[in-house]
């Protein structure tokens, strides 16, 4: 009997660490040096995908960040649009703010969506890209991967040039592939898989997200910040991201 008891109270226990590591907050600082032709002024960005089902709190930065990037999954079926519109205020009072769609995005109605979106200012890009801070050469090139429309990557690099140091934004790592030739990007965002939520050691439904640098870019797949099904996390803390982001001068220039 005792010997149940003590598999009960473990039980218990690995049942409420997962449930803090879902609703916890980690914030992952990182420093990244793009390839730039034309160099740009370095300046800080906060990356959060998957919100889902949680709170963003208005005092998540404790430092300014100069612009964010949702990655995807803002919402999803159930989520009161009043929490939706509340976390959306609460990001756009730190800095402009960037939205990619997610495949749970439009779970919700979507003009609703859209009009908070319109109401607050948000940039929705939909296989497209912007210029950031007025440069022409620094872009943010943002894919709806969800839309699944032939023509999307196509669109989204249409105004991109070779020499642009180039953001790309999808919610999900699949496309990274993809980006390549006349589909080049320096640095690439995604969340999606949510490092795998729960892992047994080395094991997951996806890999654990990470942060890769590759010899002409860098990736970064973000473990998440809210949970979908199940809100638990064994292995796969939740997180989301600043990062600093500076030109990189190729030394024999």
């Amino acid at each position: 009997m005792k010997y149940l008891i003590r598999i009960a109270l473990a039980a218990l226990a690995l049942l409420l660490f997962m449930v803090r590591n879902a609703f916890s907050e980690k914030l992952v600082m990182e420093t990244v040096e793009l390839r730039a032709a034309k160099p740009f002024k370095p300046f800080k960005l906060l990356f959060i995908a998957d919100v889902h089902r949680r709170v963003i709190r208005a005092d998540l930065l404790d430092s300014p960040v100069d612009i964010i990037i949702i990655g995807g999954d803002l919402a999803e079926r159930g989520v009161p649009l009043e929490r939706v519109a509340e976390n959306v205020k609460r990001l756009t009072a730190i800095a402009p703010v960037y939205f990619i769609w997610g495949n749970n995005d439009r779970e919700v109605d979507e003009t609703s969506l859209r009009q908070i979106f319109d109401q607050l200012g948000v940039i929705v890009l939909e296989d497209r890209s912007v210029p950031l801070f007025g440069n022409e050469h620094l872009k943010l090139v943002g894919l709806d991967h969800f839309a699944y429309k032939p023509d999307g990557f196509e669109n989204a690099f249409k105004n991109v040039k070779a020499d642009d140091t180039v953001l790309f934004v999808s919610h999900t790592p699949f496309d990274f592939w993809k980006v390549k030739g006349d589909y080049s990007a320096d640095l690439l965002l995604a969340g999606h898989t949510h490092g795998g939520q729960i892992r047994i050691g080395p094991f997951g439904l996806f890999k654990k997200g990470s942060m890769k640098v590759k010899k002409d870019r860098i990736e970064l797949i973000s473990n998440g910040f809210g949970t979908t099904t199940l809100h638990l996390r064994l292995g796969a803390q939740a997180e989301c991201h600043v990062l600093t982001v500076r030109p990189k001068i190729e030394a024999d220039k």
